[in-house]
């Protein structure tokens, strides 16, 4: 039996904290340090603490493939899935799924998000002494901020309103009040959560300096262009769920215009770049990265590449990935899907190559699929070809993510030249040709839409888009009845509802589950 790499997660956190049941509180199990007097005294201690907190983010995502669960499927873009727990999102939108209890469980945020925060009280009573220097105590508070910023703002994406805990939770008698009584934290309002996230992205981004490609940790850890990138899409989203509120849309821009002027990064010119330059974003560390999970055989953060369903490899990969093609669980470029049929429709995306580079065989036969996730490493103690390592990196931000919301920023705001000006430098990476459409709000976002649906399929933000821009042309379930009752969102984990009594359903799915 082959030795098999896992992702190295939990393994350092459980060397620096115990467990303590907490379901009365958010249906978490937070975290406790048995000594933090004895443990919070070296630069060399934080840093482990602060990589435990990117563990257990990445846990959060990467558990069951729910990053693609929440983010890719609801978009029905390009691939369709073909997995039978995946037809729930696609065939009716019942986000109900059959074996992902995960998928409706925010306890693994919460765990990230209370780490980092106990790390930041932790660090900021920390004497410099303990550091080579302030600097490096501001980047580690500037990381573990980014982290607790990050993780609300996917909380508020996938669940809408969500509690909030301001207080690191390391006993259980912080469960329970003086009288007796079982704390209970409630729902809270979508735009309270965002200005939460919104401030610690700011603390982060005042701590953090920036980074550039090649540098030790490039995008793989949080530098000050991390924490802006994540501002643009904090202030995005808020202006959209706040009455198209003109400040954050100026805030969104200034932050991707500051990215892009000096986060170091550079666009992936996929012409003259070819499979390299594809190859070397999805491997992760790129140019083009600003922020992503890293995923890579030789510091011990890979897994197994298989066919399961519950494997983010097993849902976007087939043959010749595979010994033999997958037609029970492996997706394929459904004609039927909004991309492929806006692809095909579209006399611009004839000579799109990313065409050839993001798919297998695009357009050639049922079989064709995303590439995205397809680069392996061969596992040395084993000799069947088909045993592999994953090596491609799981992409959150990156520049070209930069521009398109800044193009879609300034469609917002009625101006069209510097949005189709954003928009034309990613067309011009691709082969297609200028934007030559109409430069109505309407048109643009559609514009803005389809080249963000292209750009980043298989990269989780197809799902979050449509939201957040209002579009969804090319999902049948998606009727004005269910969105007014935010039918968008994940429904809410029923055991945590009758653990916290004060967790209110989401209207659209009560009685549903």
């Amino acid at each position: 039996m082959k030795q098999v790499k896992n992702i190295k997660i939990f393994g350092l956190i459980l060397c620096l904290m115990g467990t303590v049941s907490c379901s009365d509180l958010l249906d978490q199990e937070p975290l406790s340090i048995t000594h933090p007097n004895a443990f919070w005294v070296s630069q060399a201690n934080a840093e482990q603490a602060v990589a435990g907190a990117y563990g257990l983010f990445k846990s959060a995502l990467l558990t069951q493939s729910n990053f693609m669960y929440w983010g890719e499927w609801p978009g029905m873009t390009f691939m369709n899935s073909r997995s039978w727990i995946v037809n729930y999102i696609e065939g009716s939108g019942n986000y109900d799924l059959a074996y992902r209890g995960d998928s409706r469980n925010w306890k693994n945020f919460f765990r990230a998000a209370n780490w980092a925060f106990t790390i930041e009280q932790y660090i900021e009573g920390m004497s410099v002494d303990f550091f080579d220097s302030e600097s490096e105590k501001n980047r580690l508070l500037g990381e573990a901020a980014f982290i607790r910023s990050i993780t609300y703002f996917y909380m508020a994406r996938i669940w809408g309103d969500v509690p909030i805990v301001e207080q690191s939770i390391e006993s259980s008698d912080q469960l329970v009040t003086p009288d007796g009584y079982i704390v209970r934290n409630p729902r809270v309002d979508e735009l309270q959560v965002l200005d939460y996230a919104l401030a610690a992205a700011d603390k982060s981004i005042s701590l953090l300096d920036y980074s550039s490609p090649g540098a030790s940790g490039w995008a793989i850890t949080a530098n000050k262009a991390s924490a802006e990138a994540l501002k643009a899409h904090i202030t995005l989203w808020y202006a959209s769920r706040d009455n198209e509120n003109a400040d954050m849309i100026q805030q969104s821009i200034a932050a991707t215009t500051s990215v892009i002027n000096n986060s170091g990064a550079r666009l992936i010119d996929y012409v003259s770049e070819g499979e390299d330059g594809f190859n070397a974003m999805c491997m992760g560390q790129s140019a083009t990265g600003l922020f992503e999970l890293n995923v890579n055989s030789s510091m011990d953060e890979s897994f197994s590449v298989t066919t399961s369903d519950g494997s983010h490899t097993g849902l976007t990969l087939n043959f010749p990935v595979f010994s033999s093609i997958n037609r029970n669980r492996s997706p394929f470029m459904d004609p039927d899907f909004y991309g492929n049929e806006m692809m095909a429709g579209d006399s611009d995306r004839a000579n799109d190559v990313r065409k050839d580079l993001f798919f297998f065989e695009y357009g050639t036969n049922d079989d064709s699929y995303l590439q995205k996730y397809s680069h392996a490493s061969q596992d040395p103690s084993s000799e069947s070809a088909y045993a592999l390592f994953s090596e491609s990196n799981i992409l959150i931000f990156r520049l070209a993510d930069m521009y398109l919301l800044r193009a879609e920023a300034n469609a917002r705001l009625g101006n069209s030249g510097p949005a189709v000006a954003d928009l034309n430098m990613i067309r011009s990476q691709a082969n297609v040709p200028n934007y030559m459409g109409a430069t109505d709000r309407a048109s643009l976002m559609k514009a803005i839409f389809d080249e963000r649906a292209i750009e980043f399929v298989g990269e989780a933000q197809s799902g979050y888009d449509r939201v957040r821009m209002d579009y969804f042309d090319g999902v049948p379930w998606a009727s004005p009845t269910r969105n007014n009752k935010e039918g968008y969102f994940w429904p809410v984990h029923p055991n945590i509802i009758s653990t916290n009594p004060d967790i209110v359903q989401t209207e659209y799915w009560r009685g549903k589950l």
